[in-house]
């Protein structure tokens, strides 16, 4: 079986990638490496209810157990994947992705993200053994009971006037129900399924949600709160209707955070240099891992890190849930606001916004060990002589003003190049340096 890789999971355009054939054989083998006794769930997606049905008949005829939470967000399934007793979980999504794609995520007994190289391993050609005699199960349906309990005892002292958006994705019906277990005051827009996403696209940005910061200025209300299609991604709107850059968001949260502990905290390799400084600003210890939630949260693991998160809204809380939750976040950061009587707006421009460049390049080859050792002392050169060299997670050179960034794409045959300053010419300038000077060690692909 050909599969695509996410930065988290299965996916691909649904009829191409990812077909009924597709959820079918990878039924057969989750049933035979995670075990007997799985959860299931999945987005509005107009092809997730076929996917699920390939997926259930292959469960059934292996002879596994099945307990089906029909249309949750991806981080419910997760929780409940780990609090129940289930050899493992799988979310059909394909997250914020625009609606022609779909997909899977893949969660162990403790609701963990498998990474891309242990679900690799899955696909790969086994030996056919021959199949013992099945015992045939029943469909278990269930709500998320325990993940509503969980976060049930985030309570707020005061009535936030909250505007959600869950984008008519799965977090639809969960999230307005949760949020008003915390504030009376709680409303939603946007709150009904369809997997067209016909309100606005599965991924919350600024465009995207221009209406919601209409709605939440028009309300006179605290907070605007969105999530992206499968509601593991949030999205922060200020009082005022303003929609600010989500490092700055990332950056407050950590603040908040840092006041009463020091971490470490754990953001990506590519998030703004802004989130290090206000870290640093209250005596925090602040990491860079690598790019993408799975392997976010092994980095986290490793280090021990409280918190992990990225500037996407993917943030994950490993007291609560090992999956990013936007629900949760959502809730956790607006608490955090309430105990340091802060707003979101008083909160984030506590962070200062500076110019951050992306580019691709696509590539012939990958990255050899003579090459990041190029990349490195040319960069090195074009950062200034007292910047810092990293190559941990790509080749990343910064200084006190700027920094670059080169990486391979973990999807495509593409380098990743990010580049921010607190000078807009500065940015622009290295990014321009930066891409030729990738042209000439890596042979652009035609």
């Amino acid at each position: 079986m050909t599969l695509q890789f996410g930065s988290s999971g299965i996916r691909g355009k649904y009829g191409e990638i990812i077909t009924p054939a597709t959820a079918f054989e990878l039924a057969k083998i989750l049933t035979r490496d995670l075990g007997l006794k799985l959860a299931l769930a999945r987005d509005p997606r107009l092809s997730s209810s076929v996917l699920r049905s390939a997926f259930l008949s292959a469960v059934l005829e292996q002879g596994a157990q099945i307990t089906d939470y029909d249309m949750i967000p991806t981080p419910a399934l997760a929780y409940q994947s780990g609090h129940t007793h289930e050899s493992g979980g799988v979310m059909i999504t394909a997250s914020h992705n625009p609606p022609e794609y779909n997909g899977f995520k893949i969660f162990n007994s403790k609701g963990e993200t498998f990474d891309d190289e242990t679900i690799r391993s899955w696909t790969n050609p086994k030996s056919k053994t021959k199949n013992p005699k099945v015992k045939l199960h029943e469909i278990e349906t269930a709500k998320p009971t325990e993940y509503k309990e969980r976060l049930s005892h985030i309570q707020f002292e005061k009535e936030w006037r909250i505007v959600l958006d869950p984008g008519n994705g799965a977090t639809c019906q969960l999230a307005p129900e949760i949020y008003r277990q915390s504030s009376t005051k709680a409303t939603a827009m946007n709150s009904f399924p369809d997997g067209n996403f016909p309100s606005r696209g599965s991924e919350p940005t600024k465009e995207s949600e221009a209406s919601l910061c209409k709605v939440v200025a028009a309300a006179n209300a605290d907070a605007g709160v969105a999530f992206d299609g499968d509601g593991d991604r949030v999205y922060i709107i200020d009082e005022k209707g303003n929609c600010p850059l989500q490092d700055r968001v990332l950056g407050s949260y950590i603040t908040c955070l840092a006041r009463k502990s020091k971490g470490p905290f754990l953001v990506p390799v590519d998030a703004s240099m802004a989130v290090e400084e206000a870290a640093t600003k209250y005596g925090a210890k602040l990491l860079r891992g690598p790019v993408g939630d799975a392997k976010l949260l092994v980095e986290m693991k490793k280090v021990g890190a409280s918190f992990a998160g990225e500037p996407s809204g993917a943030w994950i809380h490993g007291e609560y849930n090992l999956c990013p939750d936007g629900i949760l976040s959502g809730l956790l950061y607006l608490k955090r606001l309430e105990t340091l009587d802060l707003s979101v707006s008083e909160a984030v421009n506590e962070i200062p916004e500076y110019f951050m460049v992306r580019k691709s390049v696509g590539v012939t080859k990958k990255m050899s060990s003579s090459s990041v050792t190029r990349l490195s002392s040319e960069l090195e050169k074009l950062i200034g002589k007292d910047s810092i060299v990293e190559t941990k997670f790509g080749v990343r050179v910064s200084s006190d003003d700027s920094w670059v960034l080169v990486r391979e794409s973990g999807t495509e045959p593409v380098i990743r190049i990010t580049t921010e300053s607190k000078q807009r010419s500065k940015a622009n300038q290295i990014m321009r340096e930066t891409l030729s000077l990738v042209r000439r060690v890596l042979k652009r692909k035609a």
